[in-house]
């Protein structure tokens, strides 16, 4: 299987999106806060995603089994995001001992204007392509999503 046709390309080249997603991580991160490392960022934008889904709030443990990270990396990223003054735990208002993450009104903000931003380059990125490649891309990126999960 490792020989498979056309394997050895695939590989290449998540291999170089991957390295390009890291190396620009820091940078999207430092566009919602100075402050604000490529975890962390990524535990707010989880937090974003699962606010969309899960009508009865987020929980540390949702975010942390989406992005695979420990309890105490957790902790801390959380720590970190409340003392940026960018996430707030919240009392759940159906279970008075569990603690719910919440976006603060400027963690929304932020967020909102650097995903606008993150779309932007995107869209600049693919501007030549056509809506079937387009179509096909995110097709083919959702399949191979579901298929790591």
């Amino acid at each position: 299987m490792p020989n498979r046709p056309g394997l050895t390309g695939v590989e290449r080249e998540l291999t170089r999106l991957l390295r390009r997603a890291r190396a620009t991580s820091g940078a999207i991160a430092a566009e919602v806060h100075p402050d604000l490392d490529p975890s962390s960022y990524a535990v707010l934008v989880t937090v974003l995603e699962l606010s969309e889904t899960l009508t009865e709030g987020v929980r540390a443990a949702d975010v942390a089994e989406r992005l695979g990270l420990h309890k105490s990396t957790m902790s801390r990223n959380i720590t970190l995001l409340e003392k940026l003054g960018l996430l707030e735990r919240v009392t759940s208002p159906t279970d008075a001992r569990a603690r719910l993450l919440h976006l603060t009104e400027s963690g929304s903000e932020a967020l909102g204007t650097a995903l606008a931003a993150r779309r932007v380059r995107i869209a600049e990125a693919l501007d030549a392509w056509t809506p079937d490649e387009l179509g096909d891309l995110s097709r083919l990126l959702g399949r191979l999503n579901d298929d790591l999960e």
